[in-house]
């Protein structure tokens, strides 16, 4: 068993009914992902790591809101959006693995936005309008290859 099999493992432990509530799983997969989650999709379980990793990064937002914990919350969206950020600028990456971290970020920055929207303090309704423009900034820097799409990777379909 190699480690990105592990760390999927111990993951999916956390979707059990009994386990939800130790947030500590989570916690940990999201601090201790594997490296090559976040780099070139070769495989069926890397797409699900991937995708198990964006998941726990939204619930812990979630459970952090529901807890008061907005700071915390905020930074888990945020340090989604960094790695999705990231990997769009990996040079390693295909164009279409690119394209689906860009489509990711736009659907990430609307429910980060969403996020601040729902905040009561003035600093968040600030935070929200940095985060649009900063995005449409990187976006642009992008050459627009969200817009385009090709339905030829065999795993992010």
């Amino acid at each position: 068993m190699n480690q990105l099999s592990i760390w999927l493992a111990g993951i999916k432990t956390w979707y059990h009914p009994q386990q939800q509530s130790d947030i500590d799983i989570l916690v940990n997969a999201v601090s201790h992902a594997p490296e090559e989650i976040f780099g070139p999709i070769e495989s069926e379980l890397h797409s699900e790591a991937l995708a198990y990793w964006l998941d726990a990064c939204t619930r812990l937002s979630y459970y952090y809101q529901d807890s008061q914990e907005i700071d915390k919350a905020f930074s888990y969206l945020q340090f989604a959006y960094a790695k999705l950020q990231d990997m769009a600028c990996r040079p390693e990456l295909d164009s279409d693995m690119k394209r689906w971290c860009l489509k990711k970020l736009d659907r990430m920055i609307v429910a980060t936005m969403e996020f601040c929207q729902r905040q009561p303090e003035t600093k968040w309704q600030q935070e929200s309008t940095q985060l649009i423009e900063l995005h449409v900034m990187f976006m642009e820097g992008q050459n627009n290859i969200n817009l385009a799409y090709s339905d030829n990777h065999p795993v992010l379909k």
